[in-house]
């Protein structure tokens, strides 16, 4: 029709709006719409197509755009016929006309075919009578996609292996996301938390994770050292909530062209959105497992037997993992949905108590470690009007993870993270824009929670009988509380096109405000004793009983002079004093976008600006994505990009300050008539100094080409990384201590840091599913070379040979310390294979994932010296280990019980050919010994929907 507009979706999923202006409405796949009427032979055999269905309750707009692009068919519609209109889930198996029976059902609307892969929906007779058919005028109004932006749909999601299913191992199909190397490792496969990973060579800790328009970044200490022993620290990760994915309706990843609406971060932005409520009443239940004997372990043979008796947290030879999901959704009122889930995810993980080089001494006693993770979730959408959406969601997904110390009793500790995320987002589609709203609210921690507050060690005895040498060792070092407590609120704006002097210009602007406080805390005083003397009571001549130092029980050393006593005192200690460390800070964030058309030319300028109280700095980044259609049938689109990203302040480099003060040094008493000498306050070893925020500096070129049924993509990322924050000593600086309560030796932060990175990747995607051998098929081939010339450490590592940055001797050439190539996040390159296959006629779907990775290096000092110009330099080297192919597959399979229920088992198999593979190595030494990856591992999943 004269006047109407067409948008048109390919095998991504699209962005579409409902138009202001009466008009017509296509949700397209493949080639524009052929004009002409089909007949009724190719009526009946398109009908007649079976297909899978994921289509959850919603606005008919939005499910007719789902049923378009699940079909793979061309769907048009005068978009006035949708308007307050809403249809009922489909999930399953349906023929087109009865998918379509299903959708339509209740709107009074009809549907016809008009093409091979074409349709037509339509209002009742009575409402076409006396309206003039005219013939069709298609007149294309597209949202431009500029490379950059990658989309999962819910179908997608569920359809591959995702192992644990939190968000960030959805993401192994992507390009231009690498994984720590010892993310599969086959000594810790019992892990369960979220994997860190780094999007065009950016430190893993600068990526900003989106939930619903909210941050849920782990701001607190996210680079953290894992290991869970450590006196002031708690280990952190990136994400604030480990999701699980059967949450989401949709995960997008911006890792070039990323719009002004993104701020905090300099490698990438993941945004997840969760699931709406379905219109009837559905529910779904789910059990899944896996465990150590359904898992080939691939371990160096030189530590097998170590291995097998493993008393440390990160060597893990038995685990049991069991998952349970549950789902119940539907609609109150017309207008009002809820939709309520959850997950219960726990790992059990029995070890020795003994170190395994003692089993054979002490017998294997076995001790418990433990991981889980909860997520709880209600949303509520209520479509107040034809204008106003509102929707309302509350997450609770609390972690805890357990861990003990071998040899050493009453050592438990528990480390607990996560939290709670409030949101509340209201849409408005006004005359002139579509405003959205969003409010939230999170509380999220990094803090642990021992057995004991208190450190022992005391001379072996019939009482403290479990020691290894003639000492024995008790406890663990107290509580620290660490929290992140935010207020959010975002507007963003999506303004009505408009035509200024032949161009189309659609405008977006927003801004952002945050409040955060964020604490340290020890909650409990806590010691470590050291110095046992003898005793015959624990109870003074004050009748005090000192029932935390003292102990009863003859002691059973081989050194006469303290075997055979009655008990034992301990008379020197450290202590460690309550105390808490906060501050708030508040930050503004504002952004202005433009989406230009001039003819076959597309622009999008954009601007952000942000201020924050904690670094006292505004920051202003300007954003450029261009595409250019050379050829004017959008088959050739030539893009291009430059941008800025500035990225996220660490809690941690504040928090730190004045921590070692809690410890008083060298407290003692004689007896237990004494009480405890007030010890010498320990200096402060870290000074925080305001800072400059770390930015990338992005160019990007690409090519999209679309040819024989296929889209080819090409393109070209270069970063560069600048003021990224190092931690170094005061004396590196050349500032020494110049306060009597800092240390000599004191750490501090600066802005030394630096990265380059080039990144060329190159996709072929299929633009519709291919039918072949009775089954439907779909998929993506990508392939990606890295390239990281020069990478800083992390916030967390000592970086002052970083900073003073010595020549070395790396591969027999003289360089500078900091051009050493990054030995993590850094495979050279990489090909994906992403499969997924649709056999109706068996209720089956068959997906396979495959990546080679190119071989891995480690690099690392030999220990060796070499003259250079009159001076010893150190020598470095690097270990080469072999490529890695893994397949993973996942096949899912469902028995229809009911009308919309059904039985459903999924099976999936990762490293199905059982690969030997190296994750990593402890030193690029002759003597190094590799870690290898997981080799083949089966999980399982059976359920009930309806």
């Amino acid at each position: 029709m004269p006047g109407d507009e067409i948008m048109r979706t390919t095998l991504r999923r699209p962005h579409w709006s409902t138009l202001a202006t009466p008009g017509l409405l296509a949700l397209l796949l493949g080639q524009a719409l052929p004009s002409q009427a089909a007949t009724l032979d190719k009526g009946h055999a398109v009908a007649q197509q079976q297909h899978h269905f994921d289509i959850p309750s919603q606005a008919l707009d939005t499910a007719l755009l789902r049923f378009a692009e699940q079909a793979g068919l061309q769907v048009s519609v005068d978009s006035q016929l949708l308007r307050t209109r809403h249809s009922p889930a489909l999930h399953g198996r349906y023929s087109v006309a009865q998918a379509l029976q299903q959708l339509l059902a209740g709107t009074g609307l009809s549907w016809r075919v008009i093409a091979d892969n074409a349709l037509l929906v339509q209002a009742p007779a009575s409402e076409q009578a006396g309206k003039v058919q005219l013939d069709s005028t298609l007149i294309r109004s597209e949202r431009i996609d500029y490379q950059g932006e990658t989309r999962f749909d819910s179908a997608h999601i569920r359809a591959l292996p995702a192992g644990n299913g939190d968000l960030t191992s959805l993401l192994k199909s992507h390009p231009n996301v690498q994984f720590d190397n010892r993310q599969q490792s086959s000594k810790t496969p019992g892990e369960i938390s979220p994997a860190n990973i780094s999007i065009n060579g950016a430190q893993f800790y600068q990526n900003a994770f989106v939930v619903d328009g909210l941050n849920m970044n782990n701001d607190i200490d996210p680079a953290q050292e894992e290991t869970p022993y450590r006196l002031f620290a708690v280990p952190g990760r990136s994400q604030g909530l480990a999701l699980d994915s059967d949450l989401l309706d949709e995960l997008k990843v911006y890792d070039s062209n990323v719009p002004a609406a993104y701020g905090g971060f300099n490698g990438g932005v993941v945004e997840a959105s969760t699931r709406r409520p379905s219109k009837e009443l559905h529910g779904r239940l789910s059990w899944q497992t896996t465990r150590s004997s359904w898992t080939n372990y691939h371990i160096d043979p030189s530590q097998a037997e170590s291995f097998a008796n493993s008393s440390s947290y990160n060597e893990q030879p038995e685990f049991d993992k069991q998952i349970l999901r549950g789902t119940l959704e539907g609609h109150l009122h017309e207008d009002f949905g809820l939709l309520a889930n959850f997950s219960r995810k726990r790992s059990e993980m029995p070890l020795s108590f003994y170190s395994a080089h003692l089993v054979d001494t002490f017998g294997f006693r076995e001790e418990q470690q433990s991981r889980s993770i909860d997520n709880y979730f209600v949303k509520g959408v209520w479509q107040a009007n034809e204008r106003l959406l509102l929707e309302s969601s509350l997450t609770y997904a609390p972690e805890e993870n357990h861990y003990f110390r071998s040899n050493i009793a009453n050592s438990g500790i528990d480390i607990r993270s996560g939290g709670t995320q409030f949101n509340l987002k209201g849409s408005w589609q006004g005359d002139q824009a579509r405003i959205v709203q969003t409010l939230g609210w999170s509380e999220l921690e990094l803090s642990r929670d021992p057995d004991s507050d208190d450190y022992m060690t005391w001379h072996k005895s019939q009482s403290k009988n479990w020691g290894t040498s003639n000492l024995t060792l008790e406890g663990e070092f107290g509580d620290i509380e660490q929290q992140q407590r935010t207020w959010q609120y975002k507007l963003d704006v999506e303004w009505q096109p408009v035509t200024l002097w032949g161009s189309q210009h659609s405008v977006q602007s927003g801004l952002e405000l945050n409040q955060q406080h964020v604490y340290y805390e020890r909650l409990s005083e806590s010691s470590t004793y050291t110095t046992p003397r003898r005793t015959s009571t624990c109870t003074n001549s004050r009748g005090q009983t000192d029932n935390v130092a003292c102990s009863l029980g003859t002691t059973t050393t081989s050194t006469p002079a303290t075997n055979g006593w009655p008990g034992q005192f301990l008379t020197r200690r450290t202590r460690y004093a309550t105390g808490e460390f906060a501050f708030d800070t508040t930050s503004l964030g504002l952004y202005l976008q433009d989406d230009i058309q001039l003819g076959r030319l597309n622009l999008r300028p954009g601007i952000r600006l942000d201020d924050d109280s904690y670094m006292d700095q505004t920051t202003l980044a300007p954003r450029l994505a261009m595409q250019y259609d050379l050829l004017g049938n959008r088959q050739t689109l030539l893009q291009a990009g430059a941008n800025r990203y500035y990225g996220r302040n660490i809690a941690a480099w504040r928090l730190q300050e004045g921590r070692n003060r809690l410890r008083y040094n060298n407290e003692v008493r004689n007896s237990l008539e004494d009480d405890w000498s007030v010890g010498s306050q320990a200096l402060n070893q870290v000074r925080f100094n305001q800072l400059d925020i770390a930015y990338d500096d992005e160019l990007m070129l690409g090519l999209l080409q679309q040819w024989q049924g296929l889209e080819f993509g090409v393109k070209y990322v270069r970063r560069k990384g600048r003021d990224q924050v190092i931690q170094v000593s005061g004396n590196a600086l050349g500032q020494p201590a110049d306060d009597p309560t800092l240390a000599n030796n004191y750490t501090t932060y600066t802005n030394g840091g630096s990265s380059e990175t080039d990144i060329y990747t190159l996709t072929v995607t299929p633009l519709q599913a291919y039918a072949w051998l009775g089954a439907s098929h779909s998929g993506q081939l990508a392939l990606d070379w890295t390239d990281r010339q020069a990478s800083a450490p992390s916030y967390f590592d000592d970086s002052d040979a970083y900073l003073e940055n010595p020549v070395i001797q790396y591969q027999g050439n003289f360089i500078r310390y900091a051009d050493r190539p990054a030995d993590n996040y850094n495979r050279p390159w990489t090909a994906r294979l992403t499969t997924v296959s649709e056999l109706s006629a068996l209720n089956l779907t068959l997906s396979n994932f495959l990546r080679y990775r190119a071989g891995y290096s480690k690099i690392g000092a030999t220990g060796q010296k070499v003259d250079y110009q009159g001076e010893r330099v150190d020598v470095w080297d690097e270990v080469q280990y072999a490529a890695a192919l893994t397949w993973d597959l996942r096949l899912a399979w469902e028995l229809p019980t009911a009308r919309e229920q059904a039985v459903f088992v999924n099976v999936d198999v990762f490293n199905l050919t059982d690969r030997v593979i190296v994750a990593d190595a402890s030193s690029v030494n002759a003597t190094a010994t590799p870690t290898y990856e997981v080799g083949r591992q089966y999980w399982l999943e059976v359920g009930y929907r309806f």
